[in-house]
C-alpha cells in the first residue's frame, strides 16, 4: 500500500489538499528519482599472446536500470527498517515540535513566535478553511491584528523529523527499549488508518506499563502496585480508556495519603521543555515611559540600570552594604485591547502564544489557564571583585528558594525561607569565584533547586526539597516571584530570561477546561485561599504492554487523557532529531529531547 505524500508549496501559497489528519505524522517522501553512473565491467582474462578481443557494445541502460533498483531497494529498507522521516502538521507536541505555522515577529517588542495555522492550511482536519488573522505575544501579551498592523506572515510546514524505527524491537544497546519522556511515533490505537491513510502519531511517552498515573497541579505522579481484573478483556482493546480506570477511588486514596511519587526532570529535560515568561531584552515599545518595566529595584538606589524606562543592564557597585539590595520581577500584564495605557500585576500562567489562533475564542482568544509556580531564572553576570554576595530568588507559594554565592569562595548554597526562617538545604564548590563573565540558572522546578554555572551542574540533578503544607499562589511571595540579590558586590547583570515548566493540565484539549478552580483570580492570589481543594488529581493506570502518551502542549493536544493507552505493538520509533527547517530560516535543527 503506497504512503501518502507531504504537500509541497511555498510558504505564501495555500495546499490544494495537503493530506494530513489530525494529530498526526506525516512519513516524508523519498527521492526515487536517482540516478546513478555505470560501473566498467572487469576485462577478460586473456591468454598471452592471444590477441585482444574487441570490446562489446557498453549496456549503458542496463547498468543505470541496475544502480536505481539497488538504490531504491537500499532507500526502502532503511525506511523500513532503520529511519523514516516524517512531517509534524499539528500543534499537540509544540513548542517542543512545530506542526503548520506562522513565525510572527510582534510589532512592539519584536518577539518572534511561532502561532498554529491548521485551521488555514489543513483541510482534513479544517474542512473550512479560515484564516487566520491575530494572535497575542506571549511576551508582552500585545493583541496582534494582522491586517491593522499590515502584516502577512506566511504560513510553514511542520517540523520534519528523524524517526529510529524498530530501535525498541532490535534492542541493540543496553537500555534500548521505550524509556519515559521519549518522544515517539506510534499507530494510533482507535484508527490506525483513515482512508487509506496511516494515522501515526507523535507524543511523548510519560506512563510505563504497570503504573499508575496522576496529574496534580501540572505534575505528573507514579504509583506502582496496583491491579485490575481485566483478565477477562480481549488483550487487543486494553488500550482503550475505560481500562485506564480514570480517577479510581482506591488509586485518588493512595494519591491522598502521599504514596505516589512525583516524577522529576532531569536539568536536560528542564531546558528541553520550558516555556518563556518574559525576555527583557524584548520590551513592548508602546509601554516604555507609560507602564512601570518588568524588573525594577526594590526600594534601593544602590542598583543602576543602563535606561531608566527601558533597564537591558542592571550594575550595583562593590560597598559596604548591610542589607541585600534587591532586583524583583514583576509579572505586569497590559490591559486588554489595541491601545495599551496602563498594566496590572499578575500570577504566570501556562499561557501560550502558539495557542492564540482558535476561532471559537476570537483571533486572540487563548485556552483557560491555570497558575504555574514552577520558574527558571536566567540572566548573564559580570563579576567585578571577588568578595560580597550574589542571591538569586525564586518564590512559590509560601515559599522562597535561594541560590547564594560567596563571590571570594565560589561556594553556593541552596535554601529554603519559610516563615522567616532561611534554611540551608546544600552547599556546594562552584566555579563563581573570579572576576569574569557567567551566564547563571537557577529553577525550581519539580520540588527540586537545579543551577547552572555556565554549563557545569554544580548540585548535580538537583536538591530535593519536602512538599510545602500548603498549596497555591500567595499575595507576598507569588506577584514578585523572580529576584537578584547583591550584597558588598561589585556585579552587572544582563539578558534576563524567565521561563516556567511545562503544565500538564487533567482535562483533554477538546473538553476547553482549565484546572484552576472556580471563582479565583489570577490578579487576586488572596482568592485561591479557600479554593484549593477544588484542584483535584486525576489518575489513570496504564495496563501491561501499553504506554500512556501525552502532547508537550497539554492545553492543546489530543493524547491518552482522551483515548487511552498505546500498544507495545504498536510503536514505531524514537523521534531522534529535527532535521529541517536549518539555519538561516530557523535554528531548530538538531536532537529532540
Amino acid at each position: 500500500m503506497a504512503e501518502p505524500k507531504a504537500s509541497h508549496s511555498t510558504p505564501s501559497t495555500k495546499p490544494a489538499a495537503p493530506s494530513t489528519v489530525p494529530g498526526t505524522v506525516q512519513p516524508y517522501p523519498s527521492n526515487n528519482n536517482m540516478h546513478g553512473k555505470g560501473v566498467k565491467a572487469p576485462k577478460a582474462a586473456q591468454k598471452p599472446g592471444a590477441a585482444a578481443a574487441p570490446a562489446g557494445p557498453k549496456d549503458t541502460f542496463r547498468e543505470i536500470v541496475e544502480t536505481v533498483v539497488f538504490v531504491v531497494v537500499l532507500v526502502l529498507l532503511l525506511k523500513s527498517f532503520v529511519a523514516e522521516a516524517f512531517v509534524i502538521p499539528t500543534g499537540s507536541m509544540a513548542e517542543t515540535l512545530y506542526g503548520y505555522q506562522k513565525i510572527v515577529t510582534c510589532p512592539k517588542c519584536h518577539e518572534v513566535f511561532p502561532v498554529n495555522c491548521s485551521i488555514e492550511v489543513d483541510p482534513q482536519q479544517f474542512p473550512n478553511n479560515t484564516d487566520v488573522v491575530g494572535c497575542t505575544c506571549p511576551n508582552c501579551r500585545y493583541e496582534i491584528d494582522f491586517k491593522k498592523e499590515g502584516m502577512k506572515p506566511p504560513w510553514h510546514t511542520g517540523d520534519r523529523v528523524l524517526v529510529a524505527k524498530s530501535v525498541y524491537d532490535l534492542k541493540l544497546l543496553p537500555g534500548d527499549k521505550p524509556k519515559r519522556r521519549d518522544v515517539v511515533v506510534f499507530k494510533y490505537p482507535k484508527e490506525p488508518q483513515r482512508a487509506f491513510t496511516p494515522m501515526n502519531y507523535i507524543k511523548r511517552l510519560i506512563g510505563l506499563p504497570g503504573e499508575t498515573v496522576a496529574i496534580h497541579y501540572g505534575k505528573i505522579y507514579v504509583y506502582d502496585g496496583l491491579q485490575y481484573a481485566d483478565s477477562n478483556v480481549d488483550p487487543l482493546n486494553l488500550w482503550e480508556l475505560r481500562y485506564t480506570h480514570q480517577d479510581d477511588s482506591q488509586a485518588l486514596d493512595l494519591f491522598h495519603k502521599g504514596k505516589f511519587r512525583m516524577v522529576r526532570k532531569s536539568p536536560s529535560e528542564i531546558l528541553a521543555v520550558r516555556r518563556k515568561v518574559y525576555d527583557n531584552d524584548h520590551q513592548a515599545a508602546d509601554l516604555i515611559g507609560k507602564a512601570p518595566p518588568r524588573w525594577a529595584a526594590d526600594g534601593t538606589t544602590s542598583w543602576q540600570p543602563d535606561k531608566p524606562d527601558e533597564p537591558k543592564r542592571f550594575e550595583h557597585a562593590a560597598a559596604d552594604d548591610k542589607e541585600v539590595a534587591w532586583l524583583r520581577y514583576h509579572h505586569l500584564i497590559p490591559d486588554a485591547g489595541y491601545n495599551r495605557t496602563s498594566v496590572h500585576p499578575e500570577l504566570i500562567t501556562d499561557f501560550m502564544g502558539y495557542n492564540t489562533w482558535r476561532p471559537e475564542r476570537g483571533p486572540h482568544g487563548t485556552p483557560p489557564q491555570n497558575w504555574v509556580g514552577d520558574l527558571l531564572l536566567e540572566a548573564e553576570v559580570d563579576v567585578q571583585q571577588t568578595q560580597g554576595e550574589l542571591v538569586f530568588e525564586l518564590s512559590k507559594g509560601v515559599d522562597r528558594f535561594r541560590a547564594r554565592w560567596d563571590l571570594a569562595t565560589g561556594r553556593c548554597a541552596l535554601s529554603r525561607v519559610s516563615s522567616n526562617q532561611d534554611v540551608v538545604l546544600e552547599e556546594a564548590d562552584t566555579g563563581l569565584k573570579k572576576p569574569g563573565h557567567y551566564r547563571l540558572r537557577f529553577a525550581n522546578i519539580d520540588e527540586r533547586l537545579t543551577v547552572w554555572v555556565d554549563s557545569s551542574l554544580p548540585f548535580g540533578e538537583g536538591v530535593v526539597y519536602e512538599a510545602p503544607l500548603r498549596l497555591g499562589p500567595t499575595v507576598e511571595n507569588d506577584l514578585q516571584p523572580a529576584s537578584i540579590g547583591v550584597k558588598g558586590a561589585g556585579v552587572t547583570v544582563s539578558h534576563l530570561k524567565l521561563w516556567r515548566d511545562i503544565y500538564y493540565t487533567t482535562h483533554a484539549d477538546n473538553t476547553q477546561q482549565a484546572d484552576t478552580p472556580a471563582n479565583v483570580r489570577f490578579d487576586d492570589p488572596e482568592s485561591w485561599k479557600n479554593a484549593l481543594s477544588d484542584l483535584h488529581p486525576s489518575t489513570m493506570y496504564v495496563q501491561p504492554g501499553h504506554y500512556l502518551c501525552l502532547g508537550d502542549n497539554s492545553p492543546d493536544s489530543s493524547d491518552g487523557r482522551s483515548w487511552g493507552l498505546v500498544p507495545e505493538r504498536l510503536l514505531l520509533g524514537r523521534a531522534m532529531l529535527i532535521y529541517y527547517p536549518v539555519w538561516p530560516i530557523s535554528p531548530r535543527a538538531g536532537l529532540i529531547r
